[in-house]
């Protein structure tokens, strides 16, 4: 879903909720507004927060932002947090964007999700008559903020201080965002065992392990397109401690210089007849797989460069299983515009 849709769509909800935050216009209190980042980079999900401008709180009619003489940019909003005396001065990284909807304006604060929670300052700030304490730690719970003179509950500042050391997310998730950071990965292998082995130096309970398949494969499509047409295909498994999370076929190509995993089968029928039944190959964006494809691939390496290259060329890339709908539905125009390339 694009950015401006899941705003209109929280707008249409006529609510607020843990994650979101209708305000009629821009801020004239500094204390109040630091006060409503804080808590939205606070919220106990994992969404980005959004202080959304131009939308009346109780009724949630839309009132526009276009005429708000109080009205912020995202420079007014980063200058206006800098010298504010954060904690480890780690700050909430914010992002302002402004969407149409109903013939209005409207504007949105984005304070982005992390794990640096909880924010909180080390020194007051105040604003005529409102104070943003010292050491407090504010939150968010459905629509309602952490008063300005209280402290969060308890149970929700250890939530908070869980999440800084990701032990909020299952472990599967948390290998997965692991494995984003290939620094953080080492290598190794066994001569004897004849297994690679990939361990998270940090947590070296998580494992990637590779496992050389015994029968021969026939060779898939893209095999063709590299210099050395030599494929190996390997059963790749994601450990936690002994436990397998997560299993998939891996191939190296190119006589080993470039590594992915194997992509998904996608077909379509045009017509509803086997004579015009088409495949292709597939990954989704974020996917486990696309996340390991990004893992074992050298960027460093001009060779597995050249390869992705050649291979990313005949094999489709989607953002989600909505966009691959949308694909299958109006194949038959992206087949007319091959077809008309091919004869150009």
């Amino acid at each position: 879903m694009g950015f401006e849709n899941k705003i209109i769509e929280l707008i249409e909800t006529k609510r607020e909720d843990d994650y979101w935050d209708f305000k009629e216009s821009w801020h004239t209190n500094k204390a109040d507004l630091l006060h409503d980042i804080i808590c939205l980079a606070n919220n106990r999900t994992e969404e980005d927060g959004f202080l959304i401008f131009g939308v009346k709180d109780n009724t949630c009619e839309i009132a526009g932002s276009e005429n708000d003489s109080n009205r912020k940019n995202q420079q007014n909003i980063i200058d206006f947090l800098k010298d504010k005396k954060f904690v480890g001065n780690i700050r909430p990284s914010i992002e302002v964007k402004t969407i149409r909807y109903v013939e209005h304006e409207i504007d949105v604060l984005i304070v982005k999700n992390t794990n640096d929670t909880p924010f909180y300052l080390n020194e007051k700030y105040s604003d005529k008559d409102k104070t943003v304490r010292s050491f407090h730690v504010y939150t968010r719970v459905k629509d309602t903020n952490t008063p300005l003179d209280r402290n969060a509950d308890i149970n929700h500042i250890e939530y908070l201080w869980k999440k800084r050391f990701n032990l909020t997310v299952s472990p599967i998730k948390r290998i997965f965002e692991e494995l984003k950071k290939k620094e953080n990965w080492k290598r190794i292998s066994s001569d004897r065992t004849g297994i690679t082995v990939f361990f998270n130096i940090n947590i070296p309970e998580f494992t990637v392990e590779f496992l050389e398949e015994g029968e021969e494969l026939n060779k898939e499509f893209y095999a063709y397109t590299m210099v050395n047409k030599s494929t190996s295909y390997y059963n790749t498994v994601v450990k936690y401690f002994n436990t397998e999370v997560f299993e998939c076929q891996c191939v190296y190509l190119d006589g080993g210089r470039y590594v992915t995993t194997t992509p998904n089968w996608g077909f379509v029928d045009l017509n509803k007849s086997r004579s015009d039944n088409y495949a292709y190959k597939y990954f989704i964006k974020g996917s486990k797989e696309e996340i390991l494809q990004q893992f074992f691939f050298d960027s460093d390496a001009d060779e597995a460069i050249y390869a992705k290259r050649n291979f990313d060329e005949c094999v489709l890339y989607f953002k989600n299983e909505n966009e691959i709908g949308y694909f299958v539905e109006n194949c038959d125009i992206v087949l007319k515009r091959i077809k008309r390339k091919r004869i150009s």
